[in-house]
């Protein structure tokens, strides 16, 4: 009678460590499609997340700034800030006014064709302004403080004018306000002293954007003439989540003087 041994097939242990070795080198390789993967996404949402806020900002400045008085339109702070005067209405005045150059006695009041208060609340009379420094500080030259309106008259405190509009056109404006880049912050301050020479930082602002930071000259501003308009142009950069976006916007105020 033969007697046989039963032999088992089982692993050496050169097989066994190939096997671990190979199966490493998988889950590595899985791993980093994962990890790209994941970063991909992260990185797209980021993105998505700058060019969000980028455009709700842009969008924003862009709008308010495009209704603003041409020549109130500046750059304050050492170039951190665009301070500007919206326009609140305007219109036709029927007579001209006094101004330095025809001697007339000072006057208190203009006639005007019929106009009315588009926006805000008209603080201010601007009439034949051709430069920033004629609108803020302590003695305006082209500005004065409204007493009252109506449809048809603006009456403010007795004034002789620097000149008169080409066009003969009058502007309502109301306080100053600004955009400015202070502290990785973009904000927007509704109401400023127009006798102060910069925007103040501890007033009263709105947030628009964190993590904001100027490329280059965050503000950089073609002033108007009688014949051209204002160009501004705005270059900010965004960060999020280890991405950063520079964006670039120009602002066309179109000048009616």
């Amino acid at each position: 009678m033969c007697r046989c041994r039963s032999r088992q097939a089982g692993f050496s242990l050169v097989e066994l460590i190939t096997v671990i070795v190979v199966l490493a080198l998988v889950a590595i390789i899985g791993t980093g499609f994962i990890v790209s993967a994941t970063d991909s996404y992260r990185q797209t949402q980021a993105r998505a997340a700058l060019v969000n806020t980028a455009r709700q900002a842009l969008e924003r400045m862009t709008r308010q700034i495009r209704g603003a008085m041409p020549y109130s339109v500046r750059i304050t702070n050492s170039g951190d800030c665009v301070e500007f005067m919206p326009v609140a209405g305007g219109g036709i005045y029927r007579e001209p006014v006094p101004d330095v150059a025809n001697g007339a006695p000072p006057h208190t009041a203009i006639q005007t064709a019929p106009h009315s208060v588009d926006f805000g609340t008209a603080d201010y009379l601007s009439i034949g302004a051709m430069d920033s420094g004629e609108l803020y500080g302590g003695s305006p030259v082209s500005l004065a403080l409204v007493n009252s309106r109506t449809t048809t008259e603006v009456t403010f405190p007795s004034r002789t004018w620097q000149r008169n509009s080409i066009g003969r056109r009058f502007f309502l404006l109301n306080q100053p306000q600004a955009f400015c880049l202070f502290g990785g912050q973009l904000r927007f301050y509704p109401a400023q002293d127009r006798t102060a020479a910069n925007v103040d930082p501890g007033s009263d602002f709105d947030l628009l954007a964190r993590n904001a930071q100027a490329s280059g000259s965050p503000f950089v501003l073609s002033a108007a003439s009688d014949s051209r308009n204002v160009l501004l142009q705005i270059n900010v950069a965004f960060s999020e989540g280890g991405e950063t976006m520079i964006f670039e916007q120009e602002v066309l105020i179109r000048n009616v003087p």
